[in-house]
This record gives structure tokens, sequence and C-alpha cells, in this order.
């Protein structure tokens, strides 16, 4: 479901009107063409599976009263329904507006939404003129909606949003306001609500801030924390800034980072995962941070990928989803094969869990081989039974599901306007990144 409860036209997304399902299976047929009506999203699925007691059929305004006086009954209905209808709900009366607002029903709420893998991915380039976040959501039928987040958003603030971290929901933006200062903002785009946060400052050691990352597990608390990776004036050593919204301060780590450790590590591109945060590095080495101690944990091991030297496109995703902390890797330079790499929860090794050769795809999309693509989402449900990445070609996004060896077409994608060079080039498709959303009614 799209945050504001319904899609805008400003969006760079634009369903596919007749998309393609081409199968990668030589005993089955090279394309065929997908239904276009919408299928039912997971909140509607979830409502298909509520138990139905026929005794209150016969009566709805005996039914209704019965569910009113029974509190525990109304709130394992007002469970199964998705955050905005919860939002409009709470105008029913006094009684559903106490127990939706209350923070244990929230939790709870939250806890039964994060059962399901969300398909909904939010998008943002700082390449682009228009400066907006995007969503996009699908199913295993085809696009369910798409639209443009960030409108409510730019209505109250001016400014031009530098960075974008997103996780369970809310999202952490970094905003450059009259080409002077910087500022942070804690956005929920389910609840249209937004905080200013105070700038990240270390009186005993300046640093310069360069990177924000958000960690919120509503499972675990209705309170989110920022991560700021920051650099000291003489630019030989990263310093970690935590910010919790339960004390609403800042503190600084006792650790630090040398810049010479020998990894350039993504710190831009936090991911939460078995309760701490996690940066990937070039010596394909994941540093780990304790969000609860604020403390630096043991190295983990390096993904045993083939190249000795990574690079940043040579690591194609990396990202929690599932349950399981996972990385997509290039296995050869110069080929299309990449390996899919999960980290076991007590971070003993990385194992292969999928290889995937998009080799087939060059046939349908040539434009994989001569401009390069993007794997910006990838999907697997918590069995590991059904995985999809979703690829981004120079003007479509498709998904690749593994296990039944076929793609579908998504969206038409408008391209991302960017200086080159010191030329504009409409034609730079720059979706290299995304990040998994949820609906969400915590508070900022």
């Amino acid at each position: 479901m799209l945050p504001g409860g319904k899609s805008t036209k400003t969006s760079r997304f634009e369903p596919i009107e007749n998309p393609r399902k081409i199968s990668l299976n030589s005993t089955a047929s090279s394309s065929t063409p997908l239904p276009s009506s919408p299928s039912k999203s997971i909140q509607e699925k979830q409502n298909d599976d509520i138990p139905l007691d026929t005794s209150f059929s016969s009566s709805p305004s005996a039914s209704a009263t019965i569910i009113a006086r029974n509190e525990d009954l109304l709130t394992q209905i007002l469970l199964k329904l998705p955050p905005k209808s919860l939002l409009r709900f709470q105008c029913v009366s006094k009684q559903w507006l106490s127990l939706i607002s209350d923070p244990v029903f929230r939790r709870r709420h939250s806890s039964s939404i994060r059962c399901y893998p969300t398909t909904d991915f939010l998008f943002f380039s700082s390449d682009s003129f228009r400066n907006e976040i995007n969503l996009l959501s699908f199913s295993g039928d085809g696009v369910d909606s798409v639209g443009n987040v960030s409108s409510p958003l730019r209505y109250s603030l001016e400014g031009e949003i530098l960075s974008l971290q997103s996780c369970n929901g809310l999202l952490c933006i970094q905003f450059m306001v009259n080409d002077i200062s910087r500022e942070l903002i804690v956005y929920n785009p389910t609840t249209c609500k937004h905080r200013s946060i105070p700038w990240p400052y270390a009186e005993s050691i300046p640093l310069v801030i360069r990177y924000t990352n958000i960690a919120f597990d509503p499972v675990k608390s209705d309170y989110y924390k920022l991560v700021c990776v920051g650099v000291d004036l003489n630019g030989t050593f990263y310093r970690f800034l935590v910010y919790s919204s339960e004390a609403g301060v800042w503190s600084v780590s006792r650790d630090a980072l040398g810049m010479d450790s020998g990894s350039a590590y993504y710190f831009g591109k936090g991911v939460l995962w078995n309760g701490d945060v996690h940066f990937l590095g070039s010596d394909c080495c994941t540093l780990c941070f304790d969000i609860e101690n604020e403390c630096l944990q043991p190295s983990t091991p390096r993904i045993p990928t083939n190249l000795e030297v990574v690079g940043r496109w040579d690591i194609r995703y990396f990202g929690e989803t599932g349950g399981n902390l996972y990385v997509i890797c290039l296995n050869k330079p110069k080929a299309m094969l990449f390996d899919v790499f999960a980290l076991k929860r007590d971070y003993s090794q990385w194992v292969v869990k999928y290889r995937v050769d998009f080799a087939p795809l060059i046939t349908y999309y040539p434009e994989m081989k001569n401009r390069g693509f993007h794997t910006p989402c990838f999907v697997v449900d918590k069995e590991g039974k059904k995985a999809r990445i979703v690829i981004s070609v120079e003007d479509k996004f498709i998904y690749y599901d593994i296990h039944g060896m076929f793609v579908k077409e998504l969206v038409e994608v408008v391209p991302v306007y960017a200086e080159v060079g010191g030329w504009r080039d409409s034609t730079w498709y720059r979706w290299y990144e995304a990040y998994q959303h949820v609906d969400t009614l915590a508070s900022v």
C-alpha cells in the first residue's frame, strides 16, 4: 500500500501495460503475457485468513455490539488491519482511539506485520534533479502500486535531500537547507509525521559528519537510534555517534576505526540485522556495530568470493531479507555469474545460498551487457523457498525468480537526470539502491 493512501503522478515508475513473463527453462515457453489486473496485497491476504464465526451473521448489529464489548476480540480483529486503516478507525470512538494509540497494541501490530516478507521498496537517487523518493510495490502477480512518498514532506520542509536511510518504515533523511546548513529528519511516510533531530556534535572531538544510519526494531522497542559516522579533522580515524530517540541526546562511542585499517567501508549503507548495524567493506568483510552497547564488535569472516580485489560495483546487493543478512557478489570478472551469500547467525561463516547466471537475459535485454545493470532489491521468504531479485535495466525494472527460473517485467523507468562531464544526460539510469519498506504506526 502506498504511504499516504494513494499513488501520485510524479513517480518515475510507470506500470507496464502488457508486461512479459519470460521463462528461462528450455522446456517452457520463452515469453508469455502477464495479467494486467493488480494482485492482492499482503494485508489483504492476511484478512483472508481471519476465521469467521457464523453465529454473528444473522444479526450484524448484535455482532457489532458483541465485538465492541469484547476488547480482546476487537484487538485481534484490529491487529489484522493495515496501518492506514487503523489511522482512519481511530475516529470511530474513544475506545478505538485509546486502543489503537496504545504503545503495547502498536508494538504487537508491528510484530504481526513483520511476520510477512515485504515487497514494498523505496528508491532514492542523489543524481536526480527532481530529488524525490519513489515507491514500488509488487507481488507475485505484478505491480500493486507506484508513487512518490516525499511529496508530503516537501510541502513542510524546504531543502534538498542529500541522503536517505530507511529501517522498518522509518526514514532518516539528510537535508541541505538554503545551500548552507544541514538538517537531520526522521520521517514516517505512513503517518506523514516528521521530527527534526539536532545535528550530531562531539564537543571533545571535532568531527566532520559524513554518514547517518537509522536502527529501528518495533518488536523490541518503540524507540529508534541513529548511528552517525564522522571523520576527525586530520582525516586519520572514524568515530561513531549514537542518538537515542528515548533520551533525545547524542553520545560518542568509545571505539574508533583507523582510516588505514585496510578496508574502505560503505558507511552510508548500514544494515540492521541480528540487533546490530552492519557495514560492508571493500575487502569483503563486514563491520558490526553493537547499538545496545555502542561499540564495535570483532570483525566477521571474509566473504569467500573469487575476486582478489572487490570494487563497489562488484557488490550488487547488501541487506537483510527473510531474517538473514545477504550479499550478492560478482563470481567472475567479465561474466554474468553472481553468488548470493548469507551470513550464519553465529557469525561463523558466509555460505553460498544461490548461484545466479544472468547471461540468458541478454537475449531479451541486450542493454544489460552494453550499458550494465543493477540489482537494488532482493526478497526471500523466511523458509527460503522463494527468492527474487529485482533487476534495474536501462528503461525498466524486472524481477528474476531464482527457483522458478523466470523473469517478470514490473515497471518502465523514467531516466534520472544528471550532469555527466558537464553535460546533462537524460538516459543515465542510476537506480542501484533500494530500501525495503513497511507501513508502521511508530512515532518519530
